[in-house]
């Protein structure tokens, strides 16, 4: 006789990371042999129907992942034991109702609960310190590495130890926690909303609006990238393994991924020089190093601090 099925809720139905995964989960995963009855989060409700037309077994539930006590009274009243979050990697706020939700429901069904977090690559980068003459593995004590920085960068201070307190705030609530943290994720999303990584979005909208892009970092600056097919794979082999017990969680549950990697320079003129030829103008060959006050006009189109330019546009 089959046991209950385990409630998973996947966040971010209408986003580029969980649109695309919720398609795998409903067309290649084969939620009835692995048990599960699924559930995903939408912000809107004429965005529930969009869920539907895709097919498959799923559950769409309206709500805002900043409501803490909706998500949860979500996870409570449906007896979630798995939450998938990949909707804000910047924020405690956001993890820590669904920690505690989770240890409600093991409480109650006295089963094991998990909370897997969506990161990014830039928290373990040199915009965080982290030193680029070695390879930091996810295999290694990434969460000692993590403790130990001194982050200068003025915004990213405030995110660094993000990850870190996720998992012992998870910890000690007896929730097994599992940070995944995509570098530039590129290729067409499958899902109904965002078919595009935001990253690339940014780049495309300095270059039209400013009609130029800049150098704005010392040194022509590599990054790892990863198809959207293979990174909803990865996340989808987490969920999988974490269902058998088998996936490593807690300090030692960060999961990179990589399938490659690109330079920020060529990216860069890649974008300006194909909205060249559309308009009909030579292509370029090099970036101007950007002034103070290139910085200060690419904020404002990002609509975010100056300091946060080189962490959108650049890194290694």
């Amino acid at each position: 006789m089959m046991s209950e099925p385990t409630a998973v809720l996947l966040t971010g139905a209408s986003g580029y990371l969980g649109g695309s995964l919720l398609v795998y989960l409903l067309h290649k995963f084969n939620l009835k042999s692995q048990n599960i009855k699924l559930f995903t989060l939408v912000r809107k409700p004429e965005q529930v129907g969009k869920v539907l037309e895709l097919g498959g077994d799923v559950t769409p539930l309206v709500g805002d992942v900043q409501d803490a006590e909706g998500m949860k009274k979500l996870v409570i009243d449906n007896s979630v034991s798995v939450v998938l979050e990949t909707v804000d990697a910047r924020q405690f706020a956001v993890a820590k109702p669904f920690i505690e939700a989770l240890t409600i429901v093991k409480e109650r069904l006295n089963v094991p609960v998990h909370f897997i977090h969506t990161s990014g690559a830039k928290m373990f980068s040199s915009h965080v310190g982290v030193d680029q003459s070695t390879f930091l593995k996810d295999d290694g004590d990434v969460y000692a590495t993590m403790a130990r920085l001194d982050t200068r960068h003025p915004v990213m201070k405030q995110f660094v130890s993000l990850n870190n307190q996720i998992i012992d705030f998870a910890e000690n609530k007896g929730v097994r926690s599992y940070i995944v943290a995509p570098p530039m994720v590129y290729g067409p999303g499958t899902g109904f909303g965002n078919k595009i990584s935001i990253q690339i979005v940014a780049l495309v909208r300095v270059a039209r609006a400013l009609g130029q892009l800049y150098q704005v970092d010392n040194t022509d600056t590599i990054w790892a990238l990863m198809h959207i097919d293979d990174q909803v794979t990865l996340y989808a082999t987490v969920l999988s393994n974490l269902l058998r017990l088998q996936a490593p969680y807690g300090q030692n549950g960060i999961y990179f991924s990589e399938n490659g990697t690109f330079s920020w320079r060529s990216l860069s003129l890649a974008v300006i020089n194909a909205l060249r030829n559309r308009n009909s103008i030579g292509i370029i060959h090099e970036l101007p190093v950007a002034t103070d006050e290139d910085l200060i006009a690419m904020g404002e189109v990002l609509d975010c601090n100056v300091g946060m330019v080189p962490v959108s546009l650049a890194g290694k």
